[in-house]
């Protein structure tokens, strides 16, 4: 609330331009459903005692965007910001309270009437303050995702209705996944999914969200090919011995055929040659570290996945299935996925950040990547 204070000091300073203010505060409420498995379901002697749900608050800042770039009609004038929240784990009487923060991208997809619409939010920060508890009563406390510091990723959907030219009403549902990306262990994940109601005040009316826009231009398919390397670290260990805590490198080439089927979004098919530098990890009888060669380290999956396009920013999730791998034991997942972020640096460069995980939830790496982009001219229409 400190923050949203000192943005009103400039609003103020700033009210002879009231009409041209694009800046908001908002602020919601979610009582969340934890979705199983959760860490604390997964190994308390005593279900009923268990957390279940996790009521959290968020509070945000940010600007709307009045049509002026092209980018922005085309998404029907969306907004962006920052936030932090938090949210109460209470687990037989033990509570962890994670303190967040993130940046948001709000985007509404479609409009019903003047005043209601439907409205997507995606989110990005970090999560921390993820204090030990005992999961189980009598026992000693243990970090419940592994780490005090994990990555926050959201996504909602709602209804907004505009109740004034100052206030809007949110309404809806919202998924929340909570992981340290496989860095430390133990990488339990833990997922939410409830409803959501927020209340944003704009500090200037909000006309230009009712103005007719310009149609957008004519959108035109396309295929391209994409190439793409990323790295990371990793830990698969639970002790607190050093030598145990090592990390290994994780890496992962990747070769996509890809096609932009609508405005916002592209399907994508190809191959994932992976390395894996904590395969077969373990401790001998002497406690030595021991793990397999490094030949046996790599696999090769196969992908399908979608990426939805955001300006310069997209949003994307895959899924695979290992169809080759030097070494493995019958406990070893062979499908997977991957969620992540990508920026377009230029028309053929980009990067991006994203995590590789097993189960649905249960991080096994996050990685850091570059890729480039080679468009073709498969499916064009020549006679334009």
């Amino acid at each position: 609330m400190v923050a949203v204070a000192c943005c009103l000091a400039p609003a103020t300073a700033l009210a002879q331009a009231e009409g041209a203010n694009l800046w908001f505060v908002r602020a919601g409420v979610t009582p969340s459903f934890i979705l199983p498995v959760n860490p604390f379901s997964l190994i308390d002697a005593q279900p009923s005692g268990a957390a279940a749900w996790a009521p959290g608050i968020t509070v945000e800042i940010g600007r709307r965007t009045d049509g002026t770039k092209e980018w922005q009609g085309t998404y029907n004038l969306p907004s962006y910001g920052f936030g932090v929240s938090t949210a109460a784990f209470e687990n037989n009487g033990a509570l962890v309270r994670p303190i967040e923060a993130y940046g948001f991208f709000s985007w509404p997809f479609a409009r019903i009437s003047d005043r209601l619409g439907l409205t997507s939010d995606f989110g990005l920060g970090l999560s921390w303050n993820w204090t030990a508890a005992s999961l189980v009563r009598n026992t000693p406390p243990l970090e419940v995702l592994g780490s005090n510091i994990n990555a926050r990723i959201d996504w909602g959907f709602y209804l907004r209705y505009i109740t004034t030219p100052r206030m809007s009403l949110y309404s809806g549902i919202d998924f929340t996944h909570r992981s340290n990306g496989g860095l430390v262990q133990p990488n339990q994940g833990i997922n939410v999914l409830g409803p959501k109601v927020s209340v944003q005040y704009n500090f200037g009316p909000d006309g230009a969200s009712l103005l007719d826009q310009p149609p957008a231009p004519p959108f035109h398919p396309s295929w391209d090919v994409v190439v793409a390397a990323s790295g990371g670290l990793k830990n698969v260990m639970e002790s607190t011995a050093p030598l145990v805590r090592q990390d290994f490198s994780a890496f992962d080439a990747t070769a996509a055929v890809r096609r932009h089927f609508y405005t916002f979004g592209r399907i994508a098919s190809g191959v994932d040659v992976m390395y894996d530098g904590s395969t077969g990890a373990n401790l001998d009888a002497n406690g030595v570290l021991w793990r397999v060669d490094m030949s046996q380290r790599w696999a090769l999956g196969v992908f399908a996945g979608y990426e939805h396009i955001i300006g310069r920013f997209s949003a994307l999730i895959d899924f695979g299935d290992v169809v080759a791998r030097g070494w493995e034991t019958p406990e070893t997942p062979r499908f997977y996925e991957r969620y992540g972020w990508r920026y377009q640096l230029s028309d053929r460069l980009f990067t991006g950040l994203s995590v590789r995980a097993v189960h649905g939830k249960k991080a096994d790496a996050l990685e850091v990547g570059v890729g480039y982009r080679v468009p073709t001219s498969w499916g064009l229409d020549r006679s334009r």
